[in-house]
């Protein structure tokens, strides 16, 4: 006789071991995945075979996807689609650098367990979630859950650069299958219904070289460059109009983060240099699409370019448009979490935005499947010095998993 929902529920939280679950994220942890493109050795290819070894002893399904050299995705699922749906639970192998670490209470890379928390660089972002999520499918394996559908665990590379690994993934097999994603990052498990867009807008400004002392006989490209960051602050409020208002997120943002002179050669306090640049961060709210955002950009530039006779100013879109995401409460996949949220923790699910971008940005652009961001740790904590996730959090997240998925691919 088949279980019960509730029963089938209950049989799989019972196979969540809770040290069985620290383990494995301090792990991941004591992995380091910083990518370091002057490494041979900087990559996820450690920590990607220490997740394909983990999947192979629970006997799961799996397949690893190379990406690119030394950086291969690994995915692991349970049933198959067939005429029911299909279900990812995301995360990522990379993680930032760990900077000084004498900065580190504990050794960034030691994944120490003190007072209820895993330090270490990637506890949180997210070698946490992607703990949690492979337990999850492990559970629901181990209690022989029924269900109408396929779960898949994706661990991909490169979510901290140009997100090679969810662009990768969104062309295979499995991937295009897909009806919808739970997105592992660290949210404090609050449902995040929206994410931020990112544009990386890389403005090139061209002049002609001169002598310092006598700059009328050149172009400068520091001033044109200096014109178009004057124009910031009306580039923001423009876009903050065409952006709609959100009740989670931020309104757009736009924020210089790179300025460079000169282009080639060395700089010198008595040369104006040829060229200049910098890198605008640009941070969206759902709304316009690229198009209209680009329409902005273009015309900042064309302002900034007016007042500086002689110079040339350009942009491009560093790794491409990733357009903000929204997600409604009525879609299947928010109720089977929000009811799942309900089920585990006894309480109403807290919802939220996500603050950044993340691979369910590629998700929700290229395979128009709808996303909720929900996963283990302070969403404030990455990237800083002693980033931890709470164990509570942590095995919450686990348990919030196996709930949703059953729930969505409706056991």
């Amino acid at each position: 006789m088949a279980r019960r929902p509730a029963d089938a529920l209950a049989a799989a939280l019972a196979r969540i071991d809770d040290s069985e679950l620290i383990e494995l994220t301090r792990a991941l942890v004591r992995i380091p995945s910083v990518v370091r493109p002057d490494d041979p050795a900087g990559n996820e290819r450690e920590v990607a075979r220490h997740v394909e070894r983990w999947f192979a002893a629970q006997g799961l399904e799996h397949e690893v996807q190379d990406v690119a050299p030394g950086r291969p995705n690994v995915v692991a699922w349970l049933g198959d689609k067939g005429r029911g749906r299909s279900l990812l639970l995301e995360g990522h192998t990379d993680v930032v650098t760990e900077g000084d670490p004498r900065e580190w209470t504990h050794p960034p890379f030691a994944a120490a367990l003190a007072d209820g928390r895993i330090y270490g660089r990637g506890a949180a972002d997210m070698k946490g979630g992607l703990a949690a999520a492979m337990i999850a499918l492990a559970a629901l394996k181990r209690s022989g859950a029924s269900f109408a559908g396929r779960l898949a665990v994706g661990a991909l590379v490169d979510e901290e650069a140009d997100m090679l690994g969810a662009r990768h993934f969104c062309t295979t097999a499995i991937g295009r299958e897909l009806d919808a994603a739970i997105i592992c990052e660290p949210e404090q498990n609050e449902v995040c219904l929206e994410q931020r867009g990112v544009v990386w807008a890389r403005v090139t400004a061209r002049g002609r070289m001169a002598h310092g002392a006598m700059p009328e006989a050149g172009v400068n490209p520091i001033t044109a460059a200096g014109a178009l960051l004057g124009e910031v602050p009306a580039l923001e409020r423009r876009l903050r109009r065409l952006c709609a208002r959100s009740r989670y997120l931020r309104p757009a943002t736009v924020t210089p983060t790179v300025v460079q002179a000169p282009l080639e050669g060395i700089g010198q306090p008595n040369v104006i240099p040829s060229g200049a640049r910098l890198t605008l961060d640009v941070r969206l709210t759902p709304g316009p699409d690229g198009a209209a955002v680009a329409r902005e950009l273009d015309a900042a530039c064309s302002r900034a370019r007016a007042r500086c006779p002689g110079a040339t100013i350009t942009w491009e879109a560093v790794n491409g448009f990733r357009l903000a995401t929204r997600v409604e409460r009525r879609e299947p996949l928010v109720r089977a979490v929000t009811q799942a949220v309900r089920r585990v923790t006894g309480e109403a699910p807290r919802f939220g935005g996500v603050p950044g971008s993340t691979d369910g940005t590629i998700l929700r652009m290229t395979l128009g499947i709808p996303i909720v961001t929900l996963g283990p740790g302070n969403r404030q904590i990455p990237h800083q010095a002693d980033e931890h996730v709470e164990v509570a959090e942590l095995v919450e997240a686990a348990r919030i998993y196996v709930a949703s998925a059953l729930n969505f691919l409706e056991a």
